[in-house]
């Protein structure tokens, strides 16, 4: 069954190096994503040793219980729960069983109750193995390969992610618009499966609607911004109190959705999430009394 697609996400993602959050800071996190208007969470913890290092290991009974708990939880407070999987620090694309590994790994997460997932292949090597370099003509086609069965295997889920390893405008050569990775993205992934970007650089102070225009462009389709700007893994001793800024509303009817990755600290990101919600909702806003006062 197709589930209706979101038209737009708004919220968090938890995708930062470091000690994950706790399930009760990460039901609180539902509480306040629900009464400030925001509808998304991207479950992508580095540190869960499921989600990526040892991404395909089964979830023991314990741990199972608490995921089942937690998107229950989300659903409960209309908050869309995506569950993302990163298993390019070490997956060999061009095996069958790597594939079928992985499947079982989604298909027990959809057993939860999960309806949204995501693949991600963010700081990883770009170098393929010597049976993937005879399997497929570029890191790209594989991953594109492996994403795309893997969303049909799904039979079209309501939300489906995929995160480059090319994610932001400083990692590709030559440049956005020239790069073959990103080219490659847009040729052949499905477009129902929506692409990860953190902007010009991995932790962007701006992010403007050239910028995503030019990305938009070459992968043929709005991207989701990843915003790193409230992000502290790479320099724990600073903590990053300030609203989200610099990114003008403009940029709304441009993106399929945004979200925040913020301070590793739970608490320190009240302003943060705050001023990230209050963003989305200026847009809506604005049209509402233009429309308002043009009729």
């Amino acid at each position: 069954m197709i589930e209706q697609k979101m038209s737009f996400l708004s919220g968090v993602v938890e995708g930062f190096y470091g000690r994950p959050w706790t399930m009760e800071q990460r039901r609180e996190l539902f509480r306040r994503e629900q009464k400030w208007g925001l509808n998304a969470y991207l479950y992508a913890p580095k540190d869960d040793l499921k989600h990526r290092m040892y991404w395909r290991d089964l979830y023991t009974p314990q741990e199972a219980g608490e995921l089942q708990n937690l998107i229950a939880s989300a659903e409960e407070h209309h908050v869309e729960f995506i569950y993302a999987i990163s298993p390019g620090l070490d997956i060999t694309f061009s095996n069958p069983r790597e594939m079928a590994t992985l499947k079982r790994k989604i298909d027990q997460v959809w057993e939860f109750g999960c309806r949204s997932f995501a693949v991600l292949f963010d700081d990883i090597e770009s170098e393929m193995c010597p049976a993937d370099k005879d399997a497929f003509s570029s890191l790209a086609s594989a991953q594109v390969h492996m994403t795309n069965e893997l969303y049909e295997h799904l039979k079209k889920p309501k939300i489906f992610l995929f995160c480059p390893t090319d994610y932001c405008g400083t990692f590709c050569t030559p440049s956005v618009a020239q790069s073959p990775y990103l080219l490659t993205v847009g040729e052949k992934l499905y477009p129902e499966i929506d692409v990860l970007w953190t902007g010009p650089k991995v932790v962007s102070k701006v992010i403007s609607v050239e910028s995503i225009e030019e990305v938009t462009h070459v992968i043929k389709r709005a991207p989701v911004i990843w915003d790193n700007i409230h992000a502290n893994d790479y320099d724990p001793q600073r903590m990053m109190l300030g609203p989200f800024k610099d990114r003008p509303v403009e940029l709304i009817p441009k993106i399929r959705g945004i979200l925040t990755n913020p301070n590793c600290e739970f608490e320190l990101n009240f302003v943060a999430i705050h001023t990230l919600a209050t963003w989305c909702q200026s847009y809506c806003h604005g049209k509402a009394i233009t429309g308002e006062s043009s009729s």
